[in-house]
């Protein structure tokens, strides 16, 4: 009971690891997910049997059944890293942010440019990389430009021994709206992502104890084997190369169903997919209302996602209920749900009193995707009190002493749609500060032919 198996992710990153890989295996094959993992020592005899590049890149398209005969392989003098690297093999570059492989591919040529004097080691990884990039491009495979993408298919192909033992990301990135995966790509794979990437290569290929995993670096291996425990005890993942399933082409009724599984990681997932473009029918709507009142703070924020979405093609999905408990949400202990819903709200046009007043409190706030959310839903609005107005124009003024220019748009384009005549109204409320008028009047200027679009992703 207290030692209860769990993944090494929060649920909604677990689904997109999870997401991320049936993407990567209904493009490139189902059988290169099964495929033997290289170990390091492998690796190494690899280049030490041939340790001419061309024959190492042959050897690794034999591993993936890929012809690499047309793929050039170029060579360029080391790069000179600025601010210096930190020497222990993370790849060159700052240790305060992800740094890149020593090299890069060339999809529209089909090559592979490796930089020379580099640890051999390095080398190969990025060789790797190059290789499985090609597979991907080769197939057709959308997202293929992005290093995350790549990092995934080498891990699920076995190739990934090398990469596990080369930091790349010092740094975990953040992102305020966890539900908006293509929007906010990651660079690389973090130590938590490869350790949950290696756990579900180990699972599908029946391997409960690996013995390439003795070489994983104990960052890696720890959280490796916690959630391989978890995936051997539960089998909960949506990505099982096994049973070979074509998932992401299903009907919307498989989402509708999917999105009542017991595993939080394949809800996530099937209301990323619930189409608007069919009526919910009473009980699809009770599900939907229940995502909410969940305590899985993935299921409700996907959720909020899902509603918002198909209310604005089906009004009757925005419910007396629904909209009552996004209200209540909005008062949630999670700064992202509170973001969230009054944003929502907002869009659906079903903000009241109290979301109102929730919302010019939100702009108050220190974090920035609060502060975005309230100017986002009081912009919505065709008039605002005398009382919003007032915490609107203090905070604007905020706004202006310290150069947020992003914001500053935002407001302007509010004020433009509250007011008759903003100008005058700038004019007194920065009377007291001549240095700003002129950047208010300026944004004013820029905004008298349309609207500034507020960017979801701010």
């Amino acid at each position: 009971m207290f030692f209860k198996s769990k993944p090494n992710l929060p649920d909604a990153e677990k689904a997109r690891i999870e997401y991320s890989l049936q993407q990567i295996a209904e493009s490139i094959g189902f059988d290169r997910f099964t495929l033997p993992v290289l170990s390091r020592k492998r690796l190494f005899e690899f280049h030490e049997s041939a340790p001419d590049h061309h024959q190492l890149l042959k050897l690794f398209g034999d591993h993936l059944s890929h012809d690499v005969s047309e793929v050039q392989l170029r060579w360029i003098p080391q790069q000179t890293q600025e601010g210096g690297g930190c020497g222990s093999g993370c790849g060159g570059g700052s240790c305060d942010g992800p740094s890149g492989l020593p090299g890069q591919y060339e999809a529209n040529e089909r090559s592979i440019t490796l930089e020379m004097d580099r640890d051999p080691y390095l080398g190969i990884a990025t060789l790797i990389h190059g290789v499985v990039s090609d597979l991907l491009h080769q197939n057709q495979f959308g997202p293929a430009h992005l290093p995350e993408q790549v990092e995934l298919a080498v891990i699920g192909t076995g190739l990934g021994m090398l990469r596990n033992n080369i930091s790349l990301v010092k740094k975990h990135a953040s992102h305020w709206d966890s539900t908006r995966w293509d929007l906010s790509p990651r660079p690389f794979l973090d130590c938590q992502s490869l350790a949950y990437a290696n756990a579900i290569g180990a699972w599908a290929r029946n391997q409960t104890k690996p013995e390439w995993a003795n070489d994983l670096p104990s960052d890696i291996k720890r959280p490796m084997q916690s959630s391989l425990k978890y995936l051997v005890k539960t089998n909960d993942s949506f990505f099982d190369p096994r049973l070979k399933r074509t998932l992401l082409t299903q009907s919307s009724n498989e989402w509708w169903n999917l999105a009542t599984s017991s595993s939080a990681s394949k809800q996530v997932i099937a209301l990323r997919h619930l189409e608007s473009g069919v009526i919910p029918n009473e009980q699809q709507n009770s599900m939907l209302l229940e995502k909410l009142r969940s305590a899985n703070l993935a299921i409700v924020l996907n959720g909020i996602t899902a509603i918002e979405r198909i209310a604005i093609q089906h009004e009757t999905v925005a419910s007396e209920s629904v909209i009552s408990e996004l209200s209540m949400l909005t008062e949630h202990r999670s700064d992202e749900v509170r973001a969230k819903a009054i944003c929502a709200l907002a869009r659906m046009g079903r903000l009241d009193d109290h979301s109102i007043e929730t919302a010019a409190t939100m702009l108050e706030d220190d974090l920035r995707h609060l502060m975005f959310a309230g100017l986002h839903a009081l912009s919505t609005l065709k008039s605002v009190t005398d009382e919003v107005l007032s915490i609107f124009d203090r905070c604007f003024c905020r706004a202006l002493r310290t150069c947020d220019y992003e914001f500053i748009d935002l407001y302007v384009a509010a004020y433009k749609r509250w007011l008759d005549d903003p100008q005058s109204h700038f004019e007194d409320l920065l009377q007291n500060s001549p240095e700003h008028l002129p950047i208010a009047l300026e944004t004013l200027q820029k905004t008298k032919e349309r609207l500034v679009q507020i960017r979801l992703e701010a």
